[in-house]
């Protein structure tokens, strides 16, 4: 079956999200569940945001000729701010690429025994393969991997929330006040960063106005749906797992071998495909800096990214995505008042 331009964009962009923070469960307990309750209204919150931002990129791309980040910067910020904005948002995408190998090393640890720098150098191999096929590689790799991420984190959450005992928010408070919106704020500004150059990259698929529609709205509800589902058992076992690197692996774990191979194989996806996205991000900046080789581009990336990644998941996680955040609510703001105007 043959699928439209709007749902390979939404199965894209909704893929970015689902990265090694998202699928282990260590975001959802940050910014959400340690919020009790009212965190599930932050991931709503910052669904919305998703859904939003992507239907007002895609529809600028589409309105104005734009088919890649950089000149989608320079119509917004102008010649002099756009490469300096640009540039930034480069250095942050590494740094996601780098958590994300982080995450496949932390992963064959806790789940395989198997030395950290083992997962990292597999994972990193794998997406230098992927990038050797240019946007085509990153389409298919995501719509091969979005249904097992999608459909196996949904079951898992759910399942696991069945199963459990005790009802989810008897013992649980959370913290309140309004930090909760600020954290959900941050949270989708931060992975806003990400997505809106994969979007950029993307859009050059886009035909009609309803691909703009259906990819920005689709891709912010499919990380909205897997959010909720995957937040329930956090809120269960958040005494047990606030200090683990992979929380939803403890989790999983406890249901079984096969339990564990599910869930496996959602986080190891994606792993796979947020890393590959944030690569190929990279990749197309560096393309426009004058690095027109992409195969050695794309070889040099990965052994940098792999040699990053042993700051360690959770430190990257902890420290470098909050700052990112504040950078992109203020691109946020420009791509909403700039989408509206026109």
């Amino acid at each position: 079956m043959k699928l439209n331009n709007g749902l390979k964009i939404a199965v894209v962009y909704g893929s970015v999200f689902l990265g090694a923070g998202f699928a282990s469960g260590r975001e959802l307990i940050q910014y959400f569940v340690g919020f009790g309750r009212i965190g599930m209204w932050g991931l709503i919150i910052s669904g919305v945001l998703f859904a939003l931002v992507g239907w007002a990129v895609l529809s600028i791309c589409r309105r104005e000729n734009i088919t890649n980040y950089g000149g989608l910067m320079k119509f917004l910020l102008g010649n002099r701010f756009g490469p300096i904005m640009e540039g930034l948002v480069a250095g942050f995408l590494f740094c996601l690429f780098a958590a994300m190998l982080a995450g496949a090393g932390a992963t064959a640890y806790q789940a395989f025994y198997l030395p950290f720098s083992t997962g990292a150098f597999f994972v990193g191999l794998i997406v230098f393969a992927v990038l050797c096929f240019g946007l085509e590689g990153i389409v298919k790799v995501n719509l091969f991997l979005a249904p097992i991420m999608l459909l196996g984190g949904i079951f898992i959450g759910i399942y696991s929330f069945l199963a459990y005992a005790t009802p989810a928010f008897a013992s649980f408070g959370g913290r309140f006040g309004f930090a909760w919106l600020l954290s959900a704020i941050v949270y989708g500004s931060y992975n806003l960063v990400t997505g809106v150059p994969v979007l950029a990259a993307t859009s050059k698929l886009v035909e009609t106005k309803r691909d703009t529609w259906v990819g920005g709205l689709l891709g912010g509800g499919i990380i909205t749906i897997l959010g909720l589902a995957m937040s329930l058992p956090l809120f269960l076992y958040y005494a047990d797992i606030i200090s683990l690197e992979i929380p939803f692996l403890h989790i999983a774990s406890g249901y079984g071998h096969i339990f564990s191979i599910l869930y496996l194989s959602v986080l190891i996806s994606a792993l796979l495909t947020t890393a590959a996205c944030n690569a190929f991000a990279v990749l197309q900046w560096l393309d426009g800096r004058g690095y027109k080789n992409k195969i050695k581009t794309a070889g040099v990336l990965c052994i940098l990214g792999v040699l990053a990644a042993h700051i360690g998941f959770s430190n990257i996680v902890i420290f470098v995505y909050p700052i990112f955040g504040f950078v992109g609510l203020f691109k946020i703001i420009v791509i909403l008042i700039t989408a509206v105007k026109r």
